[in-house]
């Protein structure tokens, strides 16, 4: 990989030609169940946002397609998290290519997002975000440990990439970042971020929600420098499998939707 980079290149503008896949495909975002995903991608972002989980600029969130599962959308380049929009969302292929919507994304968020979506067809949502604690956490290079209750859901389905290679703007740094996360549901990016991977949007952002808490929790065990208990195994997987149960997700998302629209609407446009 070369040691000089060209900042312009993490920008990507390369729009698609015309064709009737990409008018099948402009067709099937604007379908009511599509539009119904844009509204909780656009959702998601905001509840970053609002949760303090953001970082300017920087990360993103990657939805497929519903009835097009090579294309997903992804945040428009130069947005904060709290201005996207549920019709402002760029639809891009494998290709890397824009296919409708903002004309500009960031390479690093489509690399990362296209890698983990080609090697996990039952990922439809990914999350990738630099949050404080998830961020601080991210530089002592070491799985978390399961100390408390929300902690236990990731045990034994989190992963480590322990090399930090520079911004993501080379397919290969993004391939190693999907091997290091393997058929996990969370990742710690060594001096970076996270990321999660789940078949919903509701599963991913509570994730990393939830693991965002969870790094913060590691961090202020070890600022003590006691030993802490950590619960045994057999345990542990017992609360993991209630908390990451399918049912448990869509409960908690709506009641992270409520009180999004206490304070904001806006990134729904279609509200009747």
């Amino acid at each position: 990989m070369s040691t000089t980079l060209d900042p312009t290149r993490i920008l990507q503008q390369t729009a698609a030609t015309d064709s009737p896949e990409r008018q099948r495909v402009i067709e099937q975002a604007n379908s009511s169940e599509a539009r119904d995903e844009r509204v909780k991608l656009a959702a998601a972002y905001r509840i970053l946002a609002r949760k303090g989980l953001d970082d300017g600029i920087a990360g993103h969130i990657s939805l497929r397609i519903p009835g097009a599962p090579g294309y997903f959308w992804v945040n428009p380049f130069g947005m904060l998290f709290s201005e996207v929009r549920a019709d402002n969302l760029p639809i891009v292929n494998h290709d890397g290519e824009i296919i409708d919507g903002w004309p500009v994304i960031n390479r690093a968020g489509f690399c990362i997002h296209s890698a983990i979506h080609r090697a996990r067809p039952e990922v439809n949502c990914a999350v990738h975000t630099h949050p404080p604690a998830g961020s601080a956490y991210s530089a002592l290079g070491m799985l978390l440990e399961p100390l408390d209750q929300t902690g236990c859901s990731f045990f034994e389905d989190h992963a480590l990439y322990s090399e930090y290679t520079g911004i993501v703007i080379e397919e290969n740094q993004a391939e190693a970042i999907v091997a290091a996360l393997g058929d996990r549901r969370a990742l710690i990016l060594a001096n970076h971020g996270l990321l999660t991977a789940a078949a919903t949007v509701e599963q991913a952002l509570i994730d990393m929600l939830d693991m965002e808490r969870t790094c913060a929790v590691n961090l202020r065990v070890l600022a003590t420098t006691i030993r802490p208990q950590v619960p045994p195994p057999e345990i542990v997987r017992q609360s993991r499998a209630v908390l990451t149960q399918s049912g448990r997700y869509p409960f908690q998302w709506q009641a992270l939707v409520r009180e999004l629209d206490r304070v904001e609407t806006d990134y729904n446009p279609w509200r009747g």
